[in-house]
């Protein structure tokens, strides 16, 4: 009895996660925030290469 109430009390656990997750996911979605994602993923990885070129 009481594995069916942990395995449940999990599934709502894991429900509400989701949900949460979608409605943080909606809040962060705005224009500029995507906007400086796709620079910041541009941008970002050449850093490491930037720095190799400075210490030169």
């Amino acid at each position: 009895m009481s594995i069916r109430k942990i395995a449940t009390s999990a599934e709502q656990l894991q429900a509400q996660s989701a949900q949460m997750k979608g409605q943080l996911k909606k809040k962060n979605d705005k224009p500029f925030k995507n906007f400086l994602r796709k620079i910041g993923n541009i941008f970002i990885p050449m850093i490491p290469a930037w720095t190799d070129l400075f210490i030169l």
